[in-house]
């Protein structure tokens, strides 16, 4: 099966459009997975849900991310920044009713195990203690938790990443050792790795290719659309992808 895997869009509609112009023109994707925080950051929270109800690949995972747990539960203590709480409750009260009724009834929670191809894998948007917040970086990696699953694929860093991790296992065959592929496709929206494009990843579960993508998009677009009231943190940062 060949899988497009993204995430953190963060309310970037002009970033999210490349990104699916680039896998029209590239690739013939059997599903996507989308690992969550469809929402906030940027100005068009709602315009991004109409654009995944339209979407006719297949969802094999529409995992809930941090932000949209904060928006439907009301609990911003986590956030680390006052300018982040202002942020949600500006997306909270500008949020359409049925992109509410989508977060709640159609996306699923931030922890999904599924089956391709015969790998177990295992879909997170944080990590396995703490799925919303919880942040899968490369140097936790090693953690046994993860040792039964083939391929951890994990959102929330806005880094991305693949590591091959081999754990200890009775299996004299394989000279006792078990493979974990972990991969974080980086943000579309929101990238946090010093490049500004838009990031997604393309995953072949037969042959294991996997093809790390930065598509180039008017982030100027997207800027012009923050208000006053907003933190200018957050539309400035897209120009640098920070």
């Amino acid at each position: 099966m060949r899988v497009v895997v993204f995430a953190d869009i963060h309310a970037n509609l002009t970033a999210f459009e490349a990104v699916l112009a680039d896998i029209e023109k590239r690739y013939t994707a059997d599903a996507f997975i989308s690992l969550g925080d469809f929402i906030d950051y940027g100005m068009r929270s709602n315009e991004i849900i109409e654009r995944m109800k339209r979407i006719k690949t297949p969802l094999l995972a529409n995992l809930k991310g941090n932000h949209e747990k904060a928006l439907i539960d009301g609990e911003l203590s986590r956030f680390s920044s006052d300018r982040g709480r202002v942020m949600s409750t500006y997306t909270r009260n500008h949020l359409s009713q049925a992109s509410i009724d989508y977060i709640n009834d159609v996306m699923e929670g931030p922890q999904k195990e599924i089956v391709i191809d015969g790998y177990k894998v295992l879909l997170l948007h944080g990590d396995i203690d703490d799925p919303y917040w919880g942040k899968l970086t490369p140097a936790r990696t090693q953690d046994e938790a993860y040792a039964e699953y083939d391929y951890v694929l994990s959102g929330h860093t806005h880094q991305p990443f693949k590591i091959e991790t081999f754990f200890k296992a009775d299996n004299p065959v394989m000279r006792n050792l078990k493979r974990t592929t972990f991969i974080n496709p980086g943000s579309v929206g929101q990238p946090r790795n010093l490049n500004p494009c838009a990031q997604y990843v393309y995953l072949d579960f037969a042959t294991g290719e996997t093809h790390f993508n930065s598509v180039p998009y008017n982030y100027e677009e997207e800027q012009r659309l923050f208000p006053e009231e907003i933190d200018k943190f957050y539309s400035e940062r897209l120009k640098y992808g920070v």
